[in-house]
């Protein structure tokens, strides 16, 4: 360790020594201290005297260790008479620092007190303090030469680490990590190479443009990689020069490699930073460096990729397609996305255990991993859906490869015990091409290709195809969502009433059903059967149905006095989702009594078929609606198969007869026998009926005969505006009390 001692620092502190070096050797002229390099550092007196400086510097070196080694003490008489006594100052470990030059007037070493033996002893204890204290300079220069180091460092892993979260994308992220560490270090190429995972991202400077670097990955995988096995940091390696090549990765470099861990501990790539541009070798905090960037691509891998598959997870995998997306050569170049769905997964996990199926789950990778091409990249999205993605490939490979997966599946049977059950796929295939753009819509239309195949009967492949009504409604659907969320939270739905004319002599009071209308964010009407195909496909229906209660009720009970005097009644429709609510049935009695309405202003219509799938249900929410006051209407009577057989079990007052009856039951005898055997059968049960969609008075004449009590459609007036019918309502009835 060589101080350099031509620092102010270190002139203060050798100056702290002066009073001591006089109070132990008093006749002393003068005390000067010389470094290493016999260069005067500093001088009791502050003068600069040439005599002592050339003495120092005509010593010899044999000279100077001997008086560090030796007995320690010099002297000599100089040319002026003076007498000069010089002492090594050591540091730890007895390291040379420099010399102490005691100077004394003339003929002073004649005198009888001077004793060179006994100056050394005196003077030691202040050669020691000298030494101590450039030894704790030193250390304290190192130290913060070292935290200069590593506050360096910090200041570009900070840097990195907000560079990498603010970064949109996994493999921007993984690329900023590269590309820094490789500039901080000067490296000639930088690469991290995670082969299971089929990951290469690399950065290279310009000395090595023309470099072959497929052959260095190879090299990097096949021959460092394999050495990695068992190691946790930083390695260096020395790659020896190849003799007559003329490239310049063949003249011989050290590559820094740091092993990446995966959730397991083992080696599952490596972070390569091979040459560098100043021929430095690496030193231990390159090597501190590059595990703290390594442990950043750890944390943005394991953000990226399933833990128990090791494939990508939803976040990586978009971020892949954005990448993929860019990598399309052409208009006509395509990717192909393959979407997998386990059929019958949460049975294995119902019947056998989550084990079980987490083991069908890995068996199912495993197979995924085998066909994968080389052009192919894994996700696993959801619990059992995975997805794969074929680069620069047709349809007809795609579906090749899905019918592979599909036949080698059969095998995915799981047996416990005398239990088996057989696993199926239902399989998805869509084109991803430069018109998908970079959005993420290729992946939700190679989704709605498997949901088409498991709707129409499971352990099937579907294409998408844009003439496949069924995938058409579902993407329509899906479309929706986004509008209805909107219309819910900004009350951007419509309601709409339509009369319900009595087709008898006698009146039960006047009658509306309540309808629902909308619009979307540009103002187009959105038909009813889009509307609500998409609430029910994504389970809105509830958040819709208590939109329409609650306004309905409120609009209502504005003119309660009048409704509930002219005895109106307007029925609201209420979804199979909402009849199996728990809740629903308090919110309606709550929003009643918050609006002081009372119950019989409405009647509630429930479907047939949403009745009959949950008859418990349905009975006890009929019940208490009806003892609140409310009426209930069995909605699209007669469109099941056993309509009359499940009616015995309804306390309804109201049948309304599925509307395919009456729109051709004036030249339909069949239709014609059912709404006339509909209307007998109610009138022995003492209910009324109602017949939606009478379009024509021939309809209406028929519907009479036949015994039907309601009647509802254009003939008698189109849906408009609730508030408009209540408007219109009031004043027509005062005009009466007029």
């Amino acid at each position: 360790m060589t101080a350099d001692l031509h620092d102010l620092t270190a002139k203060k502190n050798i100056g702290k020594a002066e009073g001591l070096l006089y109070s132990l050797v008093p006749r002393a002229q003068c005390f000067c201290f010389y470094d290493t390099k016999r260069e005067c550092v500093w001088s009791s007196d502050g003068a600069d005297d040439y005599e002592i400086d050339n003495f120092v510097r005509d010593l010899a070196a044999e000279v100077i260790t001997d008086l560090a080694e030796g007995d320690g003490i010099l002297r000599r008489t100089l040319s002026s008479g003076r007498t000069a006594v010089a002492l090594p100052v050591l540091g730890a470990e007895n390291q040379r620092l420099g010399i102490l030059v005691a100077l004394f007037s003339r003929n002073a070493g004649k005198a009888s007190w001077f004793n060179p033996s006994l100056l050394k002893n005196i003077l030691e204890p202040a050669l020691a303090v000298i030494g101590e204290g450039f030894y704790i300079e030193r250390k304290l220069r190192d130290a913060n030469d070292r935290v200069a180091e590593v506050a360096k460092e910090l200041e570009l892993v900070y840097a990195v680490d907000e560079k990498i979260h603010g970064a949109k994308t996994r493999h921007s992220s993984l690329a900023q990590l590269v590309g820094q560490s490789g500039r901080y270090l000067g490296i000639h190429y930088s690469v991290l190479l995670i082969p299971s995972k089929r990951i290469r991202i690399s950065a290279t400077h310009s000395s090595w443009k023309g470099v072959n670097r497929k052959v260095l990955d190879r090299y990097l995988v096949e021959q460092l990689l394999p050495l990695l096995d068992g190691q946790r940091n930083p390695v260096v390696f020395q790659i020896p020069a190849i003799e007559g090549s003329e490239d310049v990765a063949a003249h011989g470099y050290q590559a820094l490699l740091t092993p990446l861990l995966d959730n397991q501990g083992n080696v599952e790539g490596v972070l390569a930073q091979l040459g560098r541009v100043e021929n430095k070798n690496f030193s231990k905090t390159d090597r501190r460096f590059m595990t703290h960037i390594v442990r950043k691509v750890e944390y943005v891998i394991e953000r990226s990729f399933d833990a128990m598959t090791g494939f990508m997870n939803r976040a990586g995998f978009e971020d892949q397609l954005r990448e993929s997306w860019k990598a399309l050569e052409s208009d006509d170049d395509v990717h192909q996305l393959i979407y997998f769905d386990l059929d019958n997964l949460s049975l294995v996990n119902d019947s056998f255990s989550r084990q079980a199926g987490d083991d069908v789950i890995m068996r199912f990778s495993r197979l995924l991993e085998e066909e994968l091409p080389k052009s192919g990249v894994l996700s696993r999205l959801t619990g059992d859906d995975f997805c794969m993605l074929l680069t620069h490939a047709n349809t007809d490979t795609a579906l090749e490869l899905a019918q592979v997966i599909r036949e080698k599946g059969h095998a995915l049977r799981y047996l416990e015990g005398d239990k088996s059950l057989q696993i199926t796929m239902s399989i998805g295939i869509a084109e991803f091409s430069r018109a998908s753009g970079d959005d993420g819509s290729s992946l939700t239309t190679v989704r709605m290709a498997c949901e088409s195949a498991k709707e129409h009967g499971r352990d099937r492949i579907e294409i998408y195809d844009e003439c496949n009504q069924s995938v058409v409604r579902r993407y329509d659907d899906m479309q929706l969502v986004a509008e209805i969320q909107r219309a819910l939270d900004g009350d951007a739905f419509e309601l709409l009433a339509q009369p319900i004319v009595s087709l008898t002599d006698g009146s039960d009071g006047i009658q509306f059903e309540v309808l629902l209308r909308m619009a979307d964010s540009e103002g187009n009407p959105i038909s009813t059967n889009a509307l609500f195909s998409a609430a029910e496909r994504y389970h809105m229906m509830p958040h819709i149905d208590r939109w329409v209660v609650s306004t309905a009720i409120s609009r209502l009970s504005e003119a309660r006095e009048f409704v509930s005097d002219k005895n109106i009644t307007f029925s609201i429709n209420l979804s199979g989702q909402s009849l199996g609510d728990d809740e629903i049935l308090e919110f309606i009695e709550s929003e009643l009594e918050h609006r002081n309405l009372p119950a019989s202003a409405l009647c509630f219509e429930i479907t047939e078929s949403a009745a009959v799938s949950n008859l418990e249900k349905a009975q006890a929410f009929i019940d208490r609606l009806r003892i609140q006051g409310c009426r209930i209407s069995l909605d699209d009577f007669g469109a099941g198969l056993s309509s009359f057989a499940y009616l015995k079990n309804f306390n309804v007052d109201t049948l309304k007869i599925d509307g395919g009856f009456i729109r051709d039951i004036t030249g339909n005898r069949i239709s014609e026998s059912m709404v006339a055997a509909i209307a007998k059968v109610a009138k022995v049960m003492e209910l009324k009926t109602v017949a939606e969609y009478v379009e024509t008075q021939q309809a209406c004449d028929l519907l009479v005969s036949l015994g039907v009590d309601y009647a509802q459609g254009h003939l008698f007036g189109r849906p408009v505006p609730i508030d408009s019918v209540l408007a219109e309502l009031t004043d027509h009835c005062k005009a009466l009390a007029q």
